[in-house]
This record gives structure tokens, C-alpha cells and sequence, in this order.
């Protein structure tokens, strides 16, 4: 699926403050915040102390002692909350979250967009960004990038493999499960959940993953996928992707490998290599 692609969606911002708040934040996300230059932003997860995914955000340091954070939307978890509830006695304040709205674009229009909107952070679907703003969609007339449907984005995702938390995981599901290496620093030291994390990413593997599954025809999430030995996982998303037709992304059991044929609730797929 190649073109431009430029939709406005909802998101949650936040904001972490003070002289403290770069400990704050390096000791609780995945990211690496302490290397986090003023004026750069990056992904960065939640997680339980139990290594779960809980939420995901992108994370930009826009002073010495000041941090914006723009979270996933709903039915996403409140991020801001598992923070606000690890926040004891640091000199920092936590703000929001409040809703906003942001551009979502693909990288090929960063350069219109370069200067645009109040702030601009790396997509939760890679190889996108997005632009915060108060008006996007009056934003993106203004520079005469036509917007389209968010089923056009939602596209996008699925057949990126981009998962959507609290949509693709659940409250157990694990970082590699859901294909989020990316957002987390392995190098940094502690942070909450980090031991599962690296364990995993050192020692072992997840038993389930999320993979793409090229479909005959479309289904509802939440339908089981049968494999040569039986239940093989769920499907979490479906979407009609241009140039691949109908789509779903589900997790399953790590010994389903790409190339199986499945049962989708009674249709045909095929569990698709990474894209």
C-alpha cells in the first residue's frame, strides 16, 4: 500500500514538568528520555510491572524541565495514570491528560508539514508523523493536503502491522508479542517492567505474536483462527487494504509460521510475512 495519506484523529496530551521531571519519565517509559534532546521527540510505552503493555505515546522534550506527551486515543489505557500513580516525591508536576487532535500523515508529506501545527512526533503506524494542532483539518487546507477517510489510515495500519493498544493488545499481552521493540531502549537501566522485557529480548521468546492474515473475505474481530493443529489465536483488526484486499491482524501462537493456511471462522487466509 504506497500513496500519501493524510487523516486527523484523536489523541491525548499530558504534560510532565519541573526539575525533576526527566527522571521521572526515564525511570517509569521504555524510552530512553534521558538522551532525549529539547526539540526532538520519540515512541515510548507504559507498561505493568508485570512487563504488560498498557499504553502508547509519543514523548517530546520541549524545554530542559518540560515534556509534552501525546497518547494513543481510547479504548487505549490512561498512560498518564500509571505515571501519576508512580509519582512520589519527585519535583515534578503532572498535567492532563486533556483531549486534542493531531494530523496523522504519511513521512512523504513531512516536508509540507515541516514548521506546521504546535508540535510534531514520530506515528504510532511507522513511517507516518503526527502534527498536533488546534485545527488540523483547517491546518491541512491551509497547505492544501487533501485529508482522507480514517478507514484509508486504518488501511495503512493493518497492513503495517501496527498495532492498536487496547484494540490489538490486551492486559496481559507482553512487548513482543505485540511487535513494539521499537519503542523501547534496550540499553537504558531500570524502568517499570524492564526485567520482563529483558528477558524476553535476551533469553527467550513470546509464545504468541501478531502477524497480518490476507483473508477471501472480511470478518469480525474477535473470530478464532484454526490452524493445522487446531485454535491458533484471535483476530483483533480487519481492514480492505488497497492492492491486498480484505485483512486481519491477530495474535497467534509462535509456532503458526508465515505462509500457513488458516480457518478464519470458516474463511480461507493465509498468514502473511512480516511487510
Amino acid at each position: 500500500m504506497t500513496g500519501q495519506v493524510a487523516v486527523v484523529r484523536p489523541r491525548r496530551i499530558a504534560w510532565v514538568e519541573g526539575p525533576d521531571a526527566r527522571a521521572l519519565l526515564h525511570g517509569l517509559l521504555t524510552a530512553d528520555v534521558a538522551a532525549l534532546e529539547v526539540g526532538h521527540a520519540m515512541r515510548s510505552l507504559v507498561l505493568t510491572t508485570h512487563g504488560h503493555v498498557v499504553a502508547g505515546m509519543a514523548v517530546a522534550r520541549e524545554g530542559d524541565e518540560a515534556f509534552t506527551l501525546l497518547l494513543d486515543p481510547a479504548p487505549a489505557p490512561d498512560g498518564v495514570a500509571v505515571i501519576t500513580a508512580h509519582h512520589v516525591s519527585e519535583d515534578a508536576e503532572v498535567l492532563g491528560p486533556e483531549d486534542a487532535q493531531v494530523l496523522v500523515a504519511t513521512d512523504d508529506l513531512a516536508a509540507a508539514l515541516e514548521g506546521a501545527g504546535d508540535l510534531t512526533v514520530p506515528g504510532a503506524i511507522p513511517g507516518t508523523i503526527e502534527v498536533l494542532a488546534d485545527d488540523p483539518t483547517a491546518l491541512a487546507a491551509t497547505l492544501g493536503i487533501e485529508l482522507a477517510p480514517e478507514s484509508v489510515l486504518e488501511a495503512l495500519r493493518v497492513d503495517r502491522c501496527a498495532p492498536a493498544i487496547g484494540i490489538d493488545t490486551g492486559e496481559r499481552t507482553l512487548v513482543q508479542e505485540a511487535l513494539l521493540d521499537n519503542a523501547v531502549s534496550h540499553d537504558k537501566g531500570c524502568y517499570l517492567g524492564q526485567e520482563t522485557v529483558a528477558r524476553l529480548h535476551y533469553r527467550g521468546h513470546p509464545n504468541r505474536r501478531l502477524v497480518r492474515i490476507g483473508l477471501g473475505a472480511p470478518v469480525q474481530p474477535g473470530t478464532e483462527v484454526v490452524g493445522d493443529t487446531g485454535p491458533a489465536g484471535t483476530v483483533t483488526s480487519v481492514a480492505d487494504v488497497p492492492g491486498r484486499g480484505w485483512t486481519a491482524l491477530a495474535l497467534v501462537r509462535r509456532e503458526v509460521p508465515d505462509g500457513t493456511s488458516v480457518d478464519v471462522g470458516g474463511t480461507p487466509g493465509r498468514v502473511l510475512p512480516p511487510g
